[in-house]
């Protein structure tokens, strides 16, 4: 939101309490395509043209380098999914256009077992996203726009226009707006491996495996709901290590050395949409909550709608209009 402002030249202030986010954990990563059902994401070519422009000019901004596209190999799980990927690549379906071929076994990269098969997901990448965060506020901090408060909707200011992106913190809040915000409860590792390579690609088999630096991977991600405090477990990781196992050799799992294990709580809404849009009861604040586990991708096209309804007077899509639920 904030590149958005600065873009516009509007003058502005950023405050933020210092309690953890789910944005400073995140992995980062985007990807057209739910690989559930085999389908697009909602509106993913606007969100993919969002996040190459968005994320690019924030690094050329920043003089950072954050932004990574990164191919997704996604490890089929049986002969059925196998066929659906290539019938959905040969009949030139949505995902057509994002997706290789299916591929043999044998195309696999060293030690990594995909007895079904795999294909490739081209066009999708990952985000550092505390490395982006971290520059901004420093940029912001130099600028005397970056303080260390806390807000609510009942606290006084005299600003014209607040925008609250609070994530999980802002749910009580909410609440009496009737926008029920649930916390996604996520658990990430990040491990050391000299045995192991993806050929510079992201594995994806129930959970994701993501190289971020020489021998270093993030394992992700974990998902639970009615977490009130989030911290790492030990059930997580023992999830986590266990989901990734059967894809890759055991030389490799044994020689996996565990150098982090991070927890964050994503702000998820009732539809799965974000809440965009003014609030109903507090004239001048607006809201910007509820992108879930695809921060990354959709982050950059809402901010940009909810920027050029305030200042552009410009309507934002009904669906994730705060309207649809303030009736």
């Amino acid at each position: 939101m904030a590149w958005e402002l600065l873009k516009r030249k509007i003058e502005f202030q950023v405050w933020d309490n210092g309690s953890p986010s789910a944005s400073s954990v995140a992995a980062g990563m985007y990807n057209p395509l739910s690989f559930k059902r085999l389908v697009e994401v909602w509106n993913a070519t606007p969100h993919m043209n969002s996040v190459q422009q968005t994320y690019e000019e924030l690094q050329e901004f920043l003089g950072i380098t954050a932004h990574h596209s990164t191919p997704i190999i996604r490890i089929f799980p049986n002969d059925q999914y196998r066929d659906l990927w290539q019938r959905r690549y040969d009949t030139g379906h949505d995902v057509a256009k994002w997706i290789g071929p299916a591929l043999s076994p044998e195309e696999a990269p060293d030690g990594v077992f995909a007895p079904y098969g795999f294909g490739v997901v081209r066009d999708a990448g990952w985000v550092d996203v505390a490395m982006l965060i971290e520059a901004m506020r420093s940029f912001l901090n130099k600028e005397g726009r970056f303080h260390v408060k806390s807000w609510d909707m009942s606290t006084p200011h005299s600003f014209d226009t607040v925008i609250d992106c609070r994530g999980v913190g802002a749910k009580k809040d909410l609440a009496t707006e009737g926008l029920k915000l649930a916390a996604d409860h996520g658990e990430i590792l990040t491990i050391k491996s000299d045995t192991l390579t993806t050929d510079g690609k992201i594995l994806n088999r129930v959970k994701w495996l993501l190289p971020t630096a020489p021998d270093t991977f993030k394992l992700g991600a974990t998902y639970e709901w009615n977490v009130a405090d989030s911290k790492p477990t030990v059930k997580g990781k023992k999830e986590l290590l266990q989901a990734i196992a059967p894809i890759l050799s055991k030389d490799i799992t044994e020689g996996f050395t565990i150098i982090n294990h991070e927890s964050g709580l994503r702000p998820t809404s009732h539809d799965r949409r974000p809440f965009i849009g003014g609030s109903k009861d507090n004239k001048g604040i607006y809201i910007l909550n509820g992108l879930g586990t695809r921060g990354v991708l959709i982050g950059p096209s809402v901010t940009n709608q909810l920027a050029s309804h305030i200042f552009d007077c410009l309507e934002l899509s009904k669906e994730i209009n705060t309207k649809r639920v303030h009736k």
